[in-house]
């Protein structure tokens, strides 16, 4: 996520530590010892900030914070913690210098939130700034009202005048995109940016990349200055696409090569894999696929909100995958029951479907898939041993992992199996006699991402229209919360149940059988999204 800021800010010359916060990526979770409770509320950031102070190349005076959304709520707590400390010296009587000695801060952006700590803690003893995107989610949720008006709203205005120290911009009522207000006893100022972006677009913004450029560069002075306009970052954005898309189009191949070996063998179908005929009434087909795709999309907030409030706990100790679980488990019992509903009978269509299967030949299935699997991730920790680096596109991304998330996978595993399995069993069911394999594939991709989609749009056309989102608009409180993240969640599963849908085709043309794609799925996505997920327990 921070890709931009390390390329972009280290060419030109900084010293760039992009830290993965406490509870987030490879990092631990701090349980307690000294300095937990800042450390928690910073997510590491004070103790990077304490670590690049200590470095003989870094210039102690000039050292600067960004981070978006969480983030940008860490590097607001760590200018608001050196500001205590300052003053705090002060009040004991020490010497202006040796004061300011105590902060290590010279400048804090925030992309994506706001320095609420400034209405405990003003002014900030840094420079400040803010970029927020005129159709930030979460703004909308909590001004109840269009961003585009954000340069005009009361709460900027209050948290400008108290960084300012005076209340000249909450007199004028209007802020100037890009100006610096400046506090005229501490030298100190803040300047806001409000690109045309939504919140997850920002750290995939040319023009939010190049506000940071502009303000590192004012502030700080890079030692290698190059226009803000000269950028680069996308270059490795597109090296990383090819190789995410490399991620996902391993795994045929090699599934087609390990059912070579003889130990594989049988799980080959003996015969040429039947086609389904197409149903006498097309329209029940048609009704009861939309039908199952409408109820998954309706139930993405009240079973993520479910997962939110009641599976995290220390057996299921991440954020978000409990209710992307549950979301996924209870679309799967919908799939079937519309598969009931359109007149598709399992037991007497076991053949037909790729259903039957012998215990030695499951049991050779769930080899081989966890084959698949260990082999394609291990594509991914080969590149980051040398490049260092991993597959990712904006909000898509396969990453390494530490052992101890493959235990935790194993815990959400039951969830994410549930879906494939009837995920894996309503595609075999697209393959209609006459249809070309491209239009089954794309049949069935259309089918698996229809509700996500649905529930996206419903998010944002409004958007388009009054400056609004849906659920913005609709709900207030925690709901209205989850009404800005939730959507923002599910981008990445747009490409992840197509491509699913995709491989579920291609492994039951080469098993006859609905199972390798439904376990590949499974155990792919499942460590795909705990790889990528924050945690709240240890584990």
């Amino acid at each position: 996520m921070q890709d931009i800021n390390y390329v972009e800010l280290s060419r030109r010359g900084y010293v760039v530590f992009a830290m993965d916060a406490y509870a987030h990526g490879n990092s631990s979770i701090p349980v307690d010892g000294r300095g937990s409770e800042i450390s928690k509320k910073s997510g590491g950031m004070v103790d990077t900030v304490e670590y690049l102070a200590t470095l003989d190349f870094v210039d102690k005076a000039r050292i600067g914070v960004t981070g978006h959304s969480m983030g940008g709520g860490y590097a607001d707590a760590v200018a608001s913690y050196y500001t205590t400390l300052e003053n705090q010296a002060l009040a004991q009587g020490n010497p202006n210098a040796e004061a300011h000695q105590q902060n290590k801060v010279a400048a804090a952006l925030i992309i994506g939130n706001v320095p609420m700590g400034l209405t405990e803690n003003a002014p900030y003893l840094a420079e400040v700034g803010i970029i927020a995107g005129r159709y930030d989610e979460f703004f909308i949720v909590t001004l109840k009202e269009s961003v585009v008006e954000i340069f005009k709203n009361p709460t900027a205005g209050q948290l400008f005048s108290l960084q300012q120290g005076s209340d000249e911009t909450i007199q004028t009522g209007i802020i100037n995109e890009g100006q610096r207000y400046v506090n005229a006893q501490t030298g100190y100022g803040i300047t806001m940016w409000s690109p045309w972006e939504i919140h997850p677009w920002d750290h995939f913004s040319t023009t939010t990349a190049g506000h940071t450029i502009d303000f590192f560069e004012s502030y700080l002075k890079a030692p290698n200055p190059i226009p803000a306009s000269n950028q680069v970052w996308w270059l490795k954005e597109e090296f990383n696409l090819v190789g995410l898309a490399g991620f996902f189009l391993l795994i045929v191949p090699l599934a087609s090569l390990l059912l070579r070996l003889p130990v594989f063998a049988a799980l080959k179908p003996q015969a040429a894999v039947t086609e389904v005929d197409r149903p006498a009434r097309m329209g029940r087909y048609l009704w009861t696929s939309l039908f199952s795709a409408i109820v998954s999309g309706i139930l993405i907030i009240p079973l993520i909100t479910i997962g939110f409030l009641f599976m995290v706990n220390r057996f299921w100790p991440q954020d978000t995958t409990g209710g992307i679980g549950l979301w996924a488990a209870g679309s799967g019992l919908i799939a079937l029951l519309a598969l009931r509903m359109g007149g598709v009978r399992l037991k007497r269509q076991k053949a037909e479907l790729g259903l039957q299967i012998d215990k030695d030949n499951l049991l050779k299935t769930i080899i081989l898939a966890l084959t698949i699997a260990v082999f394609t991730f291990l594509a991914v920790f080969l590149a980051d041993w040398l490049f260092k680096t991993d597959f990712r596109i904006w909000s898509f991304a396969v990453r390494t992992f530490p052992a101890g998330k493959v235990w935790v996978a194993i815990k959400y595993l039951p969830f994410f199996l549930v879906y494939f399995l009837a995920n894996s069993l309503a595609v075999s069911r697209n393959r209609f006699k006459g249809w070309r394999k491209s239009k089954q594939i794309l049949v069935s991709a259309g089918w698996n991402i229809l509700g996500v989609c649905l529930f996206i749009a419903l998010q944002y056309v409004p958007l388009l229209i009054n400056g609004m989102t849906f659920w913005g608009a609709l709900l207030s409180g925690p709901l209205a919360m989850a009404g800005a993240l939730f959507p923002i969640l599910v981008f990445p599963f747009v490409p992840i149940l197509a491509i699913a849908a995709a491989i579920n085709v291609k492994l039951y043309d080469l098993t006859g059988s609905i199972y390798l794609g439904a376990l590949v799925n499974a155990f792919i996505i499942t460590m795909l999204t705990v790889a990528n997920t924050s945690f709240s327990f240890p584990y």
